[in-house]
């Protein structure tokens, strides 16, 4: 069963019973690296075309990924059971409340 996550005003949330905080700031490295994962990865002519199911496979590893590289003690594989509309709240939440994380190409408008 997917896991709800509720996120506090202050950015604490919780998954499988282990409490995480979304820091206030965040070093470049981590904004290039939180940027680079939500970027759109764009179809190739004549290439792998991938199916309805997959794209949403791929978008919720990437989406898991993203909030591992910013958020403290939080592994990718925490989020197995969390589903991506849950994934993608967490980021809209992440893009409401800390702005210098926010993204223009929302990967979030095609979900």
């Amino acid at each position: 069963m997917a896991e709800l996550l509720s996120i506090d005003p202050q950015g604490t949330f919780q998954v499988s019973g282990t409490a995480y905080h979304i820091p206030r700031e965040f070093s470049p490295r981590e904004v290039f690296s939180y940027h680079r994962l939500l970027e759109p990865i764009p179809d190739i002519p004549g290439g792998t075309s991938l199916s309805d199911e997959q794209r949403a496979l791929q978008r919720a590893f990437l989406l898991r990924r993203a909030a591992a590289c910013i958020i403290p003690g939080l592994q990718a594989a925490n989020l197995e059971d969390v589903s991506l509309a849950r994934l993608q709240a967490l980021h809209r939440w992440i893009w409401e409340h800390r702005p210098d994380l926010a993204v223009e190409a929302s990967p979030l408008a095609d979900a």
